[in-house]
């Protein structure tokens, strides 16, 4: 897939408009198993302070708070970044607002121990990001990327693979997350990766939410989602054991240093 243009961050951004909400109830968490492992592959404690770029509804930002951890949620959509304001509230004054992007965050020269990127690096410009985390890391200072990918496997998995395909016209043209672009963005091979089983269990209105918060799903209150309601539930009645519909992820961790 292509390059993002230095500028598309935000036009990109703007496709999460009105999705807020959905994204907030319905994206599948990252494990908190992820502190432990930052403690024991890099000694972080609960005084690093992170950057989460690409913060979105605040889901990651989440974990390094409740960790103790001041955290930059830098987030360009006004909708994602008013809602992580709200759902994180009770965090002030340890959780910081940014309305900022990738190649533009707003911080501090030499500000944070670890910059954050969950589910966002393709949204980026490679090139400039990689600069801007350089100047706002610290000495020695982390860059992790968290994907929750979704497991290949038959039934549930599948066929919900099959409905997002069926509406993918609208999909944006963005790089695909692969070791060889981790590798690429750190210019450092020597990362570490890491994986840790997840799975979302919906009932149908949190299927129909899951689909919703995606950027290139239909708007929810136009006929082609009309038309996709009907396939929703079709599925959700095939595959769905006592009312659950699960959805299996592989979780993956990338750590490393920026060259």
């Amino acid at each position: 897939m292509g390059t993002v243009s230095a500028d598309g961050t935000r036009k990109f951004a703007k496709r999460f408009d009105g999705r807020a909400d959905a994204y907030s109830r319905y994206r599948p968490r990252y494990p908190p198993e992820i502190i432990q492992k930052l403690e024991d592959e890099i000694g972080f404690d609960k005084d690093a302070i992170v950057a989460d770029v690409g913060s979105g509804t605040g889901i990651l930002s989440e974990i390094f708070l409740k960790n103790g951890n001041t955290v930059y949620g830098v987030e360009p959509n006004i909708g994602m970044r008013r809602a992580a304001e709200k759902s994180l509230e009770a965090y002030l004054p340890r959780f910081v607002s940014v309305d900022g992007t990738a190649e533009a965050t707003g911080l501090s020269d030499t500000s944070v121990d670890l910059v954050a990127i969950g589910q966002a690096l393709h949204w980026f410009d490679l090139k400039k990001a990689r600069a801007e985390f350089k100047r706002i890391l610290k000495k020695n200072g982390y860059v992790l990327i968290v994907y929750n990918w979704r497991k290949e496997e038959p039934g549930a998995n599948e066929a919900y693979a099959r409905l997002t395909r069926r509406f993918s016209k609208n999909m944006p043209d963005v790089p695909d997350i692969n070791r060889a672009y981790i590798r690429k963005f750190l210019k450092n091979a020597r990362y570490r990766s890491f994986v840790i089983p997840n799975h979302q269990a919906l009932d149908l209105k949190g299927l129909m939410g899951r689909l919703a918060s995606a950027s290139y799903a239909p708007p929810q209150w136009s006929p082609r989602w009309v038309k996709l309601e009907k396939e929703i539930k079709a599925t959700f009645d095939k595959y769905n054991e006592d009312g659950v519909y699960t959805i299996h992820y592989h979780t993956t961790f990338f750590l490393g240093r920026l060259a």
